[in-house]
């Protein structure tokens, strides 16, 4: 007689637990964000279409860095939430005991006032959104050419998430260490220390304890 084959459903969803944070800028490093414009899209579609090449039109420096920015549906200029769970997540590198590849299973980073958001609200100190200020930076456009960004950067910032975790494969305190090394080390958005420009923007460090729940 055959076997009866029996399986078992893991409640995975019962085990989550959630921890909302403050990450704080370090003094001296900027946030400099640079969100990818709907006139750039554009210019890839027309191209990926064959339509005529436009004669490029005279560049407007303050409408460059309005494009610059990401901003929700209540008019606060944020950052996107996937910056930080990749921050987070090459954090790893610098822990023996963890990987990339069970860390992307393991943990959900969302804005701890609107969970499930893909975008996190920039914060100064007190609370009160922020405001960016527009920068011209020389960059690198693809291999060899140069050229003139415009985009906004933030002197005092700070950001609040939550964070959704499976202790099963990350613990609390292996997670308060991996944030730790991604503010220090990782950073997040425009030339942050990860990237081949280093330039030291975007770090941060948590500001309060974690609230488990």
């Amino acid at each position: 007689m055959a076997q009866k084959k029996t399986s078992e459903r893991i409640g995975v969803g019962t085990d989550i637990r959630t921890m909302d944070l403050t990450l704080r800028g370090k003094p001296g490093s900027l946030l400099v964000v640079h969100a990818f414009a709907e006139k750039a899209k554009q210019e890839i579609r027309d191209k990926q279409q064959k339509k005529a090449k436009k004669v490029k039109a005279e560049r407007v420096p303050s409408e460059e860095f309005l494009a610059a920015r990401y901003v929700d549906g209540e008019g606060r200029e944020c950052v996107p939430v996937t910056a930080l769970k990749k921050a987070v997540i090459s954090a790893a590198v610098a822990f023996d005991d963890l990987t990339k590849v069970g860390l992307r299973q393991a943990l959900f980073i969302s804005p701890s006032l609107n969970s499930g958001g893909a975008l996190v609200p920039i914060e100064m100190h007190d609370g009160s959104p922020a405001t960016g200020e527009m920068r011209e930076d020389a960059v690198t456009i693809g291999i060899n050419t140069r050229g003139l960004a415009y985009r906004p950067s933030y002197a005092e910032w700070q950001l609040r998430i939550r964070i959704e975790y499976n202790p099963r494969i990350v613990s609390e305190e292996q997670l308060f260490a991996l944030v730790d090394q991604a503010g220090w080390g990782v950073g997040i958005c425009e030339g942050r220390p990860e990237r081949s420009s280093a330039l030291g923007w975007g770090r941060f460090e948590r500001l309060d304890e974690a609230k488990p729940s």
